[in-house]
């Protein structure tokens, strides 16, 4: 059941930072090639994948964490803290086209493979980088795997707009949102990427559409939206059709079909889903990441005590830090990848590349939690009183 929000307890929902960390998880494990624990992701299990989870919780989250500030008529800092945020990522985004860079230029040279180095695009910035460069700069040239923090700029720069729409009525964010969604798909809107002289792969007035609902959600929290006490009747309703759209999502993507000798047993031949685009996100994404996010909320209660427990720690300290996390996780799983493909997808070494991600990218999270435990616990130290001299 969804309460209302002055029922809602005003402590961090775990649930948030719990889902995205294991978002992180699954975009690491599905972005290292010929990865057996992919048949476990999201993507092989509906027709949505932990890229649209993501999006739907960082609009949730943002919402969450930048709303207050203007309902508090401090606008400046609201949008000081918004630019940081974007300034933040920013330069996470630069670091690591230049680190992935890096690797796919040592894979090429040293182990004579150029793999990566051509399919992610990198080749084509190489043979003109001085034409390339501001490219790079103003976010126009994206190599592959690199394209989720720029989207992810594009959609925090909306937020001082759209928490002003919402102030005025809380459907004016959605109706702006499916103006450009409606742009994206009849109109073919996007942004160039010069890397492949066409667009970028995650268009960014398509997904907003993602991202707004994710923030409309997260506004109705903070009670600026119909956020109510549902109907048990209608709640059993809206469940049961969850639960339908999630088998379906399941008997269409056929997941069964990575067992040896079933690869052709299909009830929907494979590449009627293809038509499905994920650049411009097809509605039944939407449909699918729904259907699973409500029957989240009605199996995983905010109070739940396994949220606080040390087995799901882990995952929400991942959650909490997920921009750091992401990026040594895309890092790790280019680096992974190349070693799979220069070495070949032996089971020891996929078992050595997934340890060794998903371990540092815990250990990451770890270290970064206990640094910001130890400076909150440092900062309410009482300040000693000063020695009197003799």
């Amino acid at each position: 059941m969804i309460a209302s929000p002055n029922a809602l307890p005003s402590t961090r929902d775990l649930r948030i930072d719990f889902f995205r960390g294991l978002a992180l998880v699954m975009i690491f494990v599905n972005h290292v090639p010929g990865n057996p624990l992919s048949a476990l992701t999201q993507r092989n299990w509906g027709l949505s994948d932990s890229a649209d989870l993501f999006v739907l919780l960082a609009g949730i989250s943002s919402a969450l964490a930048y709303g207050r500030f203007f309902d508090r008529n401090a606008a400046g800092a609201g949008l000081m803290a918004v630019f940081s945020r974007i300034w933040s990522l920013y330069i996470m985004h630069l670091m690591m086209f230049l680190v992935i860079a890096a690797l796919c230029v040592v894979a090429a040279e040293r182990l004579n493979d150029p793999t990566y180095l051509e399919t992610l695009g990198i080749d084509v910035f190489l043979q003109a980088p001085a034409g390339f460069i501001v490219d790079v700069l103003t976010l126009r040239f994206l190599p592959g795997y690199l394209d989720i923090l720029p989207l992810y700029i594009i959609l925090l720069a909306m937020v001082p707009v759209l928490v002003a729409l919402n102030r005025r009525h809380w459907l004016l964010p959605l109706l702006l949102s499916l103006g450009f969604y409606a742009g994206a798909n009849l109109a073919g809107l996007n942004l160039p990427n010069t890397r492949t002289a066409s667009a970028w792969f995650f268009n960014p007035f398509a997904w907003q559409l993602l991202f707004v609902i994710g923030f409309s959600i997260g506004r109705a929290l903070q009670g600026q939206g119909p956020l109510g006490e549902i109907r048990p009747r209608l709640r059993h309703v809206i469940t049961a059709l969850a639960v339908l759209v999630t088998l379906a999502g399941i008997v269409l993507s056929a997941p069964w079909r990575e067992i040896d000798g079933l690869e052709n047993a299909y009830l929907v031949n494979p590449a009627l889903l293809g038509a499905f685009s994920k650049t411009n996100f097809h509605p039944t994404r939407l449909v699918d990441l729904m259907a699973k996010f409500w029957l989240v909320l009605v199996l995983v209660p905010m109070a739940s005590a396994w949220l606080r427990s040390a087995f799901a720690a882990p995952l929400i300290w991942m959650g909490q830090h997920s921009l750091e996390v992401f990026v040594l996780g895309n890092v790790l799983a280019v680096a992974g990848g190349i070693l799979a493909t220069t070495y070949g997808f032996q089971p020891w070494l996929m078992v050595a590349i997934n340890g060794i991600g998903i371990g540092a990218m815990l250990g990451l999270a770890a270290l970064l939690e206990w640094r910001k435990t130890a400076m909150a616990s440092l900062a309410s130290r009482p300040r000693p009183l000063p020695v009197a001299a003799e």
